[in-house]
């Protein structure tokens, strides 16, 4: 059992799992170890030192995120891209730069997802529910917001609603007495302003992940 409280001394990010391949299974057991372990990880994360849920040897090169590979879908590009914000995970890059497609370009450089994992708060996200394949996950961020993403883990058949009631986040604060709901991914949008007691339905797509800014 790692001592992360003494790793935190003398490393600014440490490995926490096995290498990350281009495949989804790969991303699906970094996201299953990193639930399953939240209670240990998550609490020790923060600024000048956070949990790094991957990466090959560093020795040969860093890797990171597999978005603009061959191995991922576009649903499941946006939910490691979504879910390494949630993480507050180092975004590390590992593809051919010469041969990005502009849709991996874009989501690797959008700044709305970029400031979400880097937000200065610094506090790591974690899984708040899990419901059959629908995972709701948070993570609080600075100026009273949270990151939300509720990603899909079945692997067949069409997009599928996933409802949950906003008194879920932040431990029933996140939006008392009201708050606003953006989305962020796959694509932004406002969604405008919720009350406390309101629910939200969010249709998600096989092995993909909605990402959304309350």
């Amino acid at each position: 059992q790692p001592n992360y409280t003494e790793i935190k001394q003398y490393c600014n990010h440490w490995r926490n799992f096995f290498d990350v391949y281009d495949s989804w299974s790969s991303i699906k057991s970094i996201l299953d170890w990193t639930a399953l372990h939240q209670d240990s990880i998550v609490k020790i994360a923060g600024p000048g030192g956070w949990n790094d849920p991957d990466m090959a040897s560093i020795f040969v090169f860093l890797s990171q995120l597999v978005i603009g590979n061959f191995g991922l879908s576009w649903d499941q590009a946006v939910t490691q891209m979504a879910m390494w914000a949630i993480m507050a995970a180092p975004l590390f890059m590992s593809n051919d730069l010469r041969h990005i497609s502009p849709e991996a370009k874009w989501l690797l450089q959008n700044k709305e997802v970029i400031a979400i994992n880097q937000d200065p708060l610094g506090k790591q996200g974690y899984q708040i529910t899990k419901d059959k394949n629908f995972e709701l996950w948070e993570r609080p961020l600075s100026g009273q917001a949270y990151a939300v993403a509720v990603l899909n883990q079945q692997e067949i058949g069409g997009p599928r609603n996933f409802t949950f009631s906003l008194t879920f986040l932040g431990n029933g604060l996140a939006c008392n007495p009201v708050c606003s709901v953006r989305q962020i991914l796959p694509a932004s949008r406002d969604w405008g302003v919720y009350s406390w007691v309101s629910s939200l339905s969010v249709e998600v797509n096989p092995t993909g992940t909605v990402l959304l800014k309350v």
